[in-house]
């Protein structure tokens, strides 16, 4: 099988899932007609030149206009981000997020940036209505082109032409808070979307405080590396904190065992901290 173990270590994942590396590979494939190899080899040649100073002008941006721009044209994320979905680690966060919209009583739900469609593919697979809602550009065409693949057919939102109508129960974004230019505007809009007692499950990693940034992070928003800041601001939009979602006790048992990205429960823990689980909201 195919592996680009550069990227899965800037990515920080552990390993590929074969069955959906295999698919997601073969879709990516289809859709560009190149081999997935010369696919990585293009991303990687566009990443270290024309993407490093596109990069570098969107991380401080003082106004939505470079970032959405950049986001509308980048090929960037076409291969990334379906790398990601290969992994293990990404298929077990989507079995994650299932089972807290089933237990939580979650079926008519909205991802938030979502890119090349993954999360909604994954939960409408297992039964959960989800729509999708982005910049259009090149992710979302080929998100378009996934789902009409797929046989599924999500409502699609393009940020640009506004936001979609209330009726949601839930709102997923997943590593998208800190790309967002005007994040007091965006968390404001969940809170409109959403059906009274509705939820926003949301994991993220901001720039650090220190002033520097993880490739695109925007250096405005370091301070919302510390969570509480973060939690205000949910806060000052009408939302409370729940709890940090995570695998259940059982399932890291079994992965500590030699059963990795076992997911056989979820839990809601009343502890709020950012370390690379999702943060669940409500709206009170």
């Amino acid at each position: 099988m195919f592996r680009d173990n550069a990227l899965e270590q800037d990515l920080t994942l552990d390993g590929l899932h074969p069955t959906e590396a295999s698919r997601v590979f073969q879709e990516l494939s289809e859709y560009l007609g190149q081999p997935i190899e010369q696919i990585a080899e293009e991303y990687w040649r566009y990443r270290r030149t024309e993407d490093v100073a596109a990069q570098a002008v969107v991380a401080v941006a003082t106004d939505a206009g470079p970032i959405m721009a950049y986001y509308q044209a980048t090929p960037h994320y076409l291969y990334e981000l379906s790398y990601w979905e290969a992994s293990r680690d990404k298929q077990a966060w989507f079995d994650v997020l299932a089972r807290a919209c089933r237990q939580l009583g979650l079926q008519r739900v909205l991802d938030y940036g979502g890119g090349v469609g993954g999360s909604c593919l994954a939960l409408r697979r297992r039964g959960i209505a989800c729509d999708y809602v982005d910049v259009q550009g090149k992710t979302f065409e080929y998100a378009r082109w996934r789902f009409a693949r797929h046989g599924v057919a999500p409502r699609m939102f393009n940020i640009l032409e506004g936001w979609p109508p209330v009726g949601y129960q839930a709102v997923t974004t997943w590593d998208v808070l800190e790309h967002v230019f005007d994040l007091d505007d965006t968390i404001r809009n969940f809170r409109r979307v959403l059906e009274p007692g509705g939820y926003v499950l949301s994991k993220s990693t901001f720039a650090e405080p220190d002033g520097g940034h993880l490739h695109i992070h925007l250096a405005k928003h370091k301070p919302y590396a510390d969570v509480r800041r973060l939690n205000d601001l949910f806060g000052q939009h009408g939302f409370r904190f729940i709890g940090q979602l995570k695998p259940s006790r059982a399932s890291r048992l079994l992965r500590q065992v030699g059963v990795p990205h076992a997911v056989v429960g979820i839990a809601v823990r009343p502890k709020l901290k950012h370390g690379g689980n999702f943060l669940v909201h409500q709206a009170v």
